[in-house]
């Protein structure tokens, strides 16, 4: 037995003794020598080991300032890195945290005390060692590479690792949250392009987008997909999160290759929205403890039902001024400083993976009003316009506002062509005006099955808000022809979910509305075409876009000049404009890419569920409908039938 291997073999397996006798110029330690190391650089090689030592040996490397690069079996999978140094761009622990939620399924995640091994193929060796040799002799290049050898077919594949979500205490510490970390300074951000209202990045075409985030074995986006059978092109981009069921951004366009880049791109704000990934929540308190020179009221926000969090279907906590949650500092444009907001409402994925320990889910945040851009500003921006579609689409619903109806525009494609799809499909396309007091244009569409005694599904919504209505048109007529196909497809997959007595004892008991997909299903019943004939008793034939929205789109060659416009006329209507920067570290570095979280007091929030609708303390429901000339009179609130909103 060589010095090498009897090193080697001290504490440690068959792959320490293998891999000492490659002829490798550097050390081959098992995990008890690696953690006593210090000064060269060494190949730690692990049989047997646990999610917990993974963290110790990359804790030691980084407190140490030595290199380690561990070499691992797990199953009939060998893995050869991260490099583990100080300053690397992963650590051990946060490849494989990443890597195990990645394999989605049933492999267990979370599980310090896992303990992971196997044997290693002999013929596998050889490969495994120029692998390590390449990684020590060059460092700075292969720093946060991790190379994945099959040792049943030799294969051989490279990835990239990056901190686990939520930071790393030791390869990517996150910094406390404070109000001075929130402070918003406008900057000016022309436009290439006064007609499309986003910068320039080269770094987000649909490759740039793909191989920044697109890795099957650790993430973040572990799939992309298409799917065929819908009227137009559909992609999906599946995220690893916290939970076994998986978010996913999703594109529609015309061709696959730009529904994929589309999917992508909302894939980064899937990811950014769901928790905290630039900071650490710090502060926790009560409403009644904080205050409102600290804070935001969470009631200003809308409050549900007194008796909606008793209800069987509930997934909520019942709030008062002293529900203790924890709060994250955003930025308020009305009163031009930095507030806090419940972290609850500024990230929608917390409620679903359970609150920290003495917090309660008091809402079911969604990801409404979280947009993604080429700078914060930008991102802002476009979930400003979010939250102006979905308040537009709520106020007309809830309050049953007759709408103008628009005519369908003759000159755009795309338009048409979702119109000729629909028609060929026995559809007819509507649009009405809905824009209120956010005053950015607004749209609401109505795909209503021409045959209102046929059994096929009656009715799809969508909406779509834009300063050019062109935009929101688009927005609004895509996603509804969108909402044709899922159905058709949960048709095939999933009958259940559209049984009829299913969706008729939803029509006569509306807490049974329990998920997204049951708002949407409930509305394709002939017997709910009634809760919408307020948009069809008409107000008048349709009428170009030119006409009803007279003087837009105005050309913007500023986007910091339009967001600080548009805020201005929300805070003018009474309501505030308060933003959360959700930006992700990594994705912000490697992609120019912000994200936020923009949260309008006042404003009608999206919901789903019935039960979770919040529309108590919010008069502009019954003040705007009435100030707009839309209703004869101010309704009261007892009055409304506040039905199950259809928005897909």
């Amino acid at each position: 037995m060589t010095g090498a291997v009897r090193e080697a073999e001290q504490g440690g397996g068959l792959l320490a003794a293998a891999m000492a006798d490659a002829g490798l110029p550097w050390p081959v330690l098992a995990l008890d020598a690696a953690l006593a190391s210090t000064g060269q650089p060494a190949v730690v090689a692990l049989d047997r080991w646990t999610p917990d030592q993974a963290v110790a040996l990359s804790a030691h490397a980084w407190r140490g300032g030595s290199t380690l690069l561990p070499v691992r079996v797990d199953g009939s999978t060998a893995l050869v890195g991260p490099l583990l140094h100080r300053g690397a761009p992963a650590c051990l622990g946060c490849a494989e945290a990443e890597r195990l939620a990645t394999a989605g399924g049933r492999t267990p995640r979370d599980q310090g005390d896992l303990v992971l091994g196997g044997v290693p193929a002999p013929t596998a060796v050889p490969l495994l060692a120029a692998l390590a040799a390449d990684a020590l002799a060059d460092t700075a290049r292969w720093s946060g590479t991790m190379w994945a050898v099959r040792t049943d077919d030799g294969t051989c594949s490279t990835h990239r690792a990056r901190p686990r979500r939520g930071g790393c205490p030791i390869c990517g510490p996150l910094p406390e949250d404070t109000p001075e970390l929130a402070r918003f300074v406008p900057a000016a951000r022309p436009l290439p392009d006064p007609r499309r209202l986003r910068q320039d990045n080269p770094a987000t075409t649909r490759a740039g987008l793909r191989a920044a985030l697109y890795d099957w074995r650790l993430g973040p986006v572990a799939s992309v997909s298409r799917r065929e059978t819908y009227p137009l092109a559909f992609a999906g981009a599946a995220v690893v999160g916290d939970r076994e069921e998986r978010d996913a951004g999703y594109g529609r366009a015309l061709t696959f290759a730009e529904a994929e880049r589309v999917a992508l791109f909302e894939a980064v704000e899937r990811m950014a929205g769901t928790a905290p990934r630039g900071k650490r929540t710090a502060l926790r308190g009560s409403f009644a403890e904080i205050g409102p020179r600290r804070a935001v009221d969470p009631a200003r926000f809308g409050l549900y039902e007194p008796h909606a969090a008793d209800l069987p279907e509930a997934r909520i906590a019942r709030y008062t001024p002293d529900t203790v949650t924890d709060w994250v500092y955003g930025w308020s444009t009305g009163e031009d400083r930095a507030v806090a907001v419940p972290e609850q409402m500024a990230y929608w994925g917390l409620p679903r993976r359970g609150a920290g320990a003495g917090v309660s889910p008091f809402v079911r945040e969604t990801s409404s009003g979280c947009g993604l851009g080429n700078s914060l500003e930008e991102a802002v921006l476009h979930g400003l316009f979010e939250v102006a579609e979905r308040d537009a689409f709520l106020m007309a619903w809830y309050a049953r506002t007759p709408l103008a109806p628009v005519a369908p525009p003759d000159d755009d494609p795309l338009v048409g062509h979702c119109a000729d799809l629909l028609d060929a499909l026995g559809y007819d396309l509507r649009l009405f005006d809905s824009t209120n007091d956010f005053g950015v244009p607004a749209v609401v569409s109505l795909v209503l099955c021409q045959d209102a005694a046929s059994a096929a599904p009656q009715a799809f919504f969508a909406a779509g808000a834009h300063p050019d209505p062109r935009e929101a048109i688009r927005s609004a007529v895509v996603e509804a022809v969108v909402s044709v196909g899922a159905v058709t497809q949960t048709a095939l997959t999933s009958p259940e979910k559209l049984d009829r007595d299913r969706l008729l004892r939803m029509l006569d008991e509306p807490r049974r509305v329990v998920s997204m997909e049951d708002h949407t299903a409930l509305y394709t019943l002939p017997e709910a075409r009634s809760r919408f004939d307020f948009l069809l008793a008409g107000t008048g034939p349709p009428r170009p876009w030119q006409r009803v929205w007279p003087g837009s789109p105005r050309p913007v060659r500023d986007l910091g000049a339009l967001l600080a416009e548009t805020a201005a006329r929300v805070v003018r209507a009474g309501m505030d404009v308060v933003f959360v920067d959700q930006s992700d570290p990594v994705v912000r570095d490697t992609l120019g890419l912000h994200a936020a979280k923009v949260l309008v007091p006042g404003a009608l929030p999206m919901t789903f569920g019935h039960v979770h609708r919040r529309t108590r303390g919010l008069p502009r429901l019954l003040d705007v409908p009435w100030r707009l000339g839309r209703l004869p009179a101010r309704p009261r609130y007892r009055d409304l039938p506040l039905d199950p909103h259809p928005f897909p």
